[in-house]
């Protein structure tokens, strides 16, 4: 699971793609602090739900964990708008991880023919689609090899993140230390303090998507044990592998002009080609870190259809009898696999419009997901830590103890003051319209067919009751959680 998860993050790559976007915003100040910054937030973040997941190891994840620690009054509806901005985070992000593979391929291609290939918004399209239709088909068809594939996915990224390190290091002109440690730019017409929380938002995407493990849980074998201990080591493998790769960017990114302003629409694929003066090592190179992002866009998949699988199953998907199901011989729900499919070929439409509005739409994936992930957390201190007690013991395998208090609020304070200011000009991720068409779709659904949503069955799920006061019957130590004790519920 932590390869499934970090080949969905692809922390280095996400961050070599945003230079052009970081620099200005705060320089290598914003870049390599900030990004250490936001790595200490999300070990809070995820650490917060880990918690959570040690006890109620469900693919609904977030949205689970909301049901159980609210109030009878509450607990549906909250659920209910979790489980959705959840979902919308994942989609987006299917498309996020799709189009980067699409665009660095196109960049190849301009490296390969020294300029003369031009870069068309179609054929980015069509790349994008050929990649999601492969993705979808590996994960309906090739069931039995994800595991290895995620596992050579990791081993892929790391590979190609230490020998691209090592070449730029080897060839590239260098900064002094003093660019690389202490340089601050401020172009965007903020002031400084606000224009580095505004850089923050490229470094918070970069480790974005480490809740797949939480969606996956209900295939792993001691999911209480693995899903914490996942999303943990992914955050620390994206933020040691994002700082060793940010410095080799700062000391090595001598001519900033020409690498922002590259006809590859790709900083990282020009720095390359200038460091090195060979087109085929670029070209090989960048298509490597294409290769990074389909097997991104091949754990989105997975994770965003065992999420919708599990919000269909709660009934809370139109034609949600339909939706959860599991097809037998494949073990693999097919038909939220499609439908992740059909949105995400429809959705990479925007791609031909106005490359504002997509971008837009397509970075609002930091903040839907950030706020599926915080949600849990605030409903948890309101209701105070003390409510945990019911389920917890010392067979519990993760448990914050008396530090709980701190990384909650750390991980609430983050994801709520950075996703205010992500909605700030400049580097905005998602216009006030975008999130009303959200918030009235969703809102309109849930008062149209919001009765039908009735939230998890514990019993069914973890093999464990579950009353409607939120009190477990029988296990209350968190344990009773492995494969063996399901009941798998097939439709």
């Amino acid at each position: 699971m932590v390869a499934l998860t970090f080949a969905i993050l692809n922390t280095w790559i996400a961050l070599a793609g945003s230079i052009g976007i970081v620099l200005p915003s705060g320089g290598s100040v914003a870049f390599l602090y900030g990004f250490i910054f936001c790595v200490l937030c999300n070990f809070a973040l995820a650490a917060s739900l880990g918690e959570l997941a040690a006890i109620w190891p469900t693919a609904g994840g977030q949205y689970h964990f909301v049901y159980a620690l609210c109030t009878d009054k509450w607990k549906k509806s909250m659920s209910f708008w979790v489980g959705w901005t959840n979902i919308a985070g994942w989609l987006t992000l299917v498309t996020t991880e799709g189009f980067f593979c699409a665009q660095f391929i196109q960049a190849a291609a301009v490296v390969a023919s020294n300029g003369t290939y031009q870069i068309k918004q179609w054929a980015t399209y069509l790349i994008f689609l050929a990649v999601l239709t492969f993705t979808t088909g590996a994960n309906i068809w090739g069931n039995r090899i994800l595991a290895r594939w995620n596992d050579t996915a990791l081993y892929w990224s790391v590979l190609a993140v230490i020998v691209i390190s090592i070449v730029l290091l080897a060839t590239a002109d260098k900064n002094d230390a003093r660019f690389v440690f202490t340089d601050f730019q401020n172009e965007t017409g903020w002031s400084d303090g606000l224009a580095w929380i505004l850089g923050l938002l490229q470094s918070a995407l970069s480790l974005i998507g480490f809740d797949a493990a939480l969606h996956m849980t209900e295939e792993m074998p001691t999911p209480a044990i693995d899903a914490p201990r996942a999303i943990i080591y992914a955050v620390g493998v994206g933020g040691v592998t994002g700082v060793a790769f940010i410095l080799v960017i700062l000391f090595c990114i001598t001519d900033p002009e020409t690498v922002l302003g590259t006809a590859t629409n790709m900083p990282i694929t020009e720095l390359i080609f200038q460091a090195t003066g060979s087109r085929a090592g670029a070209t090989v190179l960048t298509l490597a870190l294409a290769v990074c992002f389909v097997n991104g866009t091949n754990g989105c998949v997975t994770s965003t259809s065992r999420l919708l699988y599990a919000m269909a199953r709660d009934k809370g998907v139109v034609y949600h009898d339909y939706f959860a199901h599991i097809t037998p011989g494949l073990d693999v729900p097919v038909r939220t696999i499609v439908l992740t499919y059909v949105f995400n070929a429809l959705f990479g439409l925007l791609y031909l419009g106005p490359s504002v509005a997509f971008g837009a739409y397509v970075s609002s994936t930091t903040i839907f997901l950030n706020v599926s992930y915080v949600f849990p957390v605030v409903v948890l201190l309101i209701r105070g830590r003390g409510v945990l007690a019911e389920w917890q013991s010392e067979k519990t395998p993760f448990a914050l103890g008396k530090s709980g208090w701190v990384i909650n609020w750390v991980s609430a304070i983050f994801v709520i003051v950075t996703s205010v200011f992500f909605t700030f000009p400049g580097t905005l991720p998602v216009s006030s319209n975008n999130m009303s068409i959200f918030l009235l779709l969703i809102g309109t659904y849930w008062i149209v067919y919001g009765k039908t949503f009735e939230g998890p069955k514990f019993d069914l799920i973890i093999g464990q009751q579950y009353t409607d006061e939120g009190v477990p019957v029988g296990t209350r130590d968190g344990s009773s959680t492995g494969a063996d004790e399901k009941t798998r519920q097939k439709v």
